[in-house]
This record gives C-alpha cells, structure tokens and sequence, in this order.
C-alpha cells in the first residue's frame, strides 16, 4: 500500500497524542494543584466522547443489533477480571499490581481503537475526520491526567512508554490491515463497553468529590464539538 498524505498526516497525529501520554508526569505537575477540577473536566469528556462519538459510529449499519450484546459482554468481562483479582488474590501489593495492569490493558485497547476510528473516519469523510482528532485529543488529555494516578503505582516508565505508543499502533493498523468493517465494528463495541466500565468505576469522581461545573464544561465542549461535527459540517 502506498502511503499518501492523508496517511501521513494521521500518523503525525497519532504521534502527538502519544506525545502527550509521554509527557503525562509533566501534565500532573502542572494541574496538581486544580487536579480535581480537571478530573471533573476529563471524566464528563470521556463519557461525552463514549456516546456522542463513539457509540454512533459503532451503531451506524448494524442492523442486527449485535454490537450491544458484544458491548455488555465487554463490560461484564471487564467487571468480572477484577472482581476476580479482588477476590482471589489476597496479598495486597500483588493485587494493586495486578488491577493496575488490568486497567492499563483497557486504556491501551481503547486508545489503540481510537486510532483505528480515526483512519476509517478520514478514509469515509476526510474533512469530519481529521476534525474529530479535536475530540480525541481532549480524550487522550483526560484520559492521561487520570491515568497519572494509576502510574504513580507502578513506579516504572515501561507502562507509561507502552500505553504511549497504543494510537500510533492503532494508526499504523488502520492504514495497513484491512479487518473488514463488521470486525472492526464488533471490536469497538467490546472496547466501549470496558471503557464505560472504567470511565463508571475509576475516572468519575466519587461521593463528595469533584466540580460539577467542570463536569458541565467538560460535557458542554464535547457536545458543541459534536454538533459542528453532525449538523454544520457535512
């Protein structure tokens, strides 16, 4: 396959949203002190990004409604691999390490399916494609301010470098292997429903916490996003 531009461009793109999980610890330095309002911010964007954004495309042709099924099973999977960990694994530094790579797991299938979107997108609409890498790079942003957190636990860059490289290589696939549309559908519905999973569990903050006029903000900018996106694009 020969590599136009547009391709190369995606893959440039690709490149700055790993720069930015790269940069993760310099990110946190940064918004330390107004963390939690940038976690309410993050987490009304990702669950925004999930049903405005997401959910569409994957639902888009499917006719026979499979893509919901795959989307609960990747949900109750999800739930049930660290309900597993929680109840089997008894000694406590084991299980925080277990569960932190289980949920660097999720963020790195989830983030390499964002790249995948991303070429199939410009591949159908060029212009509405390139224009939804504003959406997706103020998921990247949220995502690694609250994955921060989760590194701090390892204490080793090797998951940090990994999970950098998970756009570029969802990129790179979307360019050179051609899965067929159904699978690539079908696998996104499973991710989503892991990142629903995570975005419920791990990223919206809890009880008394967080600001909810940065949850609005976070949702309002999406949506508007949205909106030029559907309606004053196309």
């Amino acid at each position: 396959m020969t590599v136009g531009l547009s391709e190369l461009v995606l893959i440039l793109l690709a490149i700055i949203l790993s720069s930015i999980h790269l940069n993760s610890k310099t990110l946190s330095k940064i918004i330390e002190d107004d963390f939690m309002h940038w976690l309410s911010f993050a987490a009304a964007s990702l669950l925004a990004t999930v049903f405005l954004i997401f959910l569409p495309h994957v639902v888009e042709g499917d006719p026979d409604h499979v893509i919901y099924p795959l989307m609960l099973a990747g949900f109750a999977v999800f739930f049930l691999s660290e309900k597993y960990l929680y109840q089997h694994v008894k000694d406590e530094k084991t299980l925080e390490e277990d569960l932190y790579h289980l949920h660097i797991f999720g963020f790195f299938i989830d983030h390499s399916i964002k790249g995948f979107i991303l070429v199939t997108i410009v591949g159908l609409r060029p212009v509405v494609g390139f224009l939804t890498f504003i959406p997706f790079f103020i998921h990247t942003v949220a995502s690694t301010i609250a994955l921060e957190s989760f590194h701090k636990i390892s204490g080793s860059d090797l998951d940090r470098y990994v999970l950098s490289s998970s756009v570029l290589i969802g990129v790179l696939s979307g360019i050179f292997l051609d899965i067929g549309e159904d699978i690539e559908r079908g696998i996104l519905a499973f991710t989503l429903g892991i990142l629903m999973f995570l975005v419920s569990r791990d990223i919206l903050p809890k009880e008394g916490e967080g600001r909810p006029r940065y949850f609005i903000l976070g949702m309002a900018t999406i949506f508007t996003l949205w909106l030029m996106l559907e309606f004053l694009l196309l």
